[in-house]
């Protein structure tokens, strides 16, 4: 990047300095109004997201996955919204104060939501259907078939990690499928990669065939299906996002061409954000912790998971 000294009347006069120094910032942030009220910023090229801006206020949001060095800047203190997951999502696995919808003016409560949610008639339909906020991305989850163990893939660091080099082999285990063959394996993230693309310190995965991931009218996937656009943000691995709304879609590499990462935000599960009716969560780490950048956060996201995960056995 080339800087310029600035020595116009104006630029002093509105800055008080002597001299101004600037840096060229390349590229515009995509806005995304996504009610009256808020208004999204993300990169129109990998979908990172960058701040969100609420027009009441006036304040602007920066997202902490954007942020180097967020940690001891920022402290976790509030869950809001809490009740829009039906079930709790990921508070249960970060301690905080809960607010069933906006802070300081909804219900307070006492914890999260209870993810021991009452069976539906929606649950025993053989497909889930998945989108964005702008509905310009939406495909289906089949349930676990005969395809979907007709793939390979060595083992993801969630359940192996990476640093011990053990992570190769066997490709007859297929680790994606759970409970019997009835769930897919889920489990959050937390490496740069996913933290720069996303725009989050934590990202969360659902691990599905490709056989079993369909265009809303039943054909097969298609990466430039809809809205989508795809990055790639290193060799042989690649990313797709809403180019409208900017949500982070899928990952997917050459080394497992038949196993796709979902965005678990996508899912529209009748039993809440957990989808714990499709999907089966792995508790025991936090995928790349050894590497996070908010390192006190992903130990406390991992400590909560393990607690969880007891209480849930």
């Amino acid at each position: 990047m080339t800087t310029k000294f600035t020595f116009g009347c104006a630029c002093r006069q509105v800055t008080g300095s002597f001299v101004e120094l600037a840096v060229q910032i390349d590229g515009h942030p995509v806005a995304n109004k996504t009610s009256d009220r808020l208004t999204r910023y993300f990169c129109g090229t990998c979908g990172c997201s960058i701040y969100d801006y609420d027009n009441y206020s006036k304040a602007h949001f920066v997202c902490m996955g954007t942020l180097d060095k967020s940690e001891g800047l920022v402290e976790l203190k509030k869950h809001i919204f809490v009740d829009d997951t039906k079930d709790g999502g990921a508070s249960h696995w970060l301690k905080a104060t809960y607010w069933a919808g906006e802070d300081e003016v909804s219900k307070k409560l006492d914890g999260p939501p209870s993810n021991d949610i009452a069976s539906t008639a929606e649950e025993g339909k053989s497909a889930l259907l998945c989108h964005c906020q702008c509905r310009g991305v939406q495909f289906l989850l089949t349930r676990p078939n005969q395809t979907s163990s007709n793939v390979y893939s060595p083992l993801p660091d969630l359940l192996v990690p990476y640093h011990l080099h053990s992570c190769q082999k066997p490709y007859d285990f297929k680790w994606w499928l759970r409970r019997g063959g009835t769930r897919y394996l889920a489990g959050t993230c937390a490496c740069n990669s996913c933290r720069l693309s996303a725009g989050y310190d934590v990202q969360a995965w659902v691990f599905v065939p490709k056989s079993n991931i369909l265009q809303a009218d039943r054909s097969p996937l298609d990466f430039a299906m809809g809205t989508l656009k795809q990055y790639s943000h290193t060799n042989g691995a690649y990313r797709e996002f809403c180019r409208r709304c900017g949500a982070t879609v899928f990952w997917h590499c050459d080394e497992r061409p038949g196993i796709i990462d979902v965005s678990v935000g996508l899912l529209d599960s009748p039993r809440g954000a957990l989808a714990e009716d499709w999907i089966d969560w792995t508790t025991d780490r936090v995928s790349f912790e050894e590497y996070a950048s908010n390192k006190g956060l992903i130990s406390s996201l991992s400590r909560g998971l393990r607690e969880w995960g007891t209480k849930q056995s």
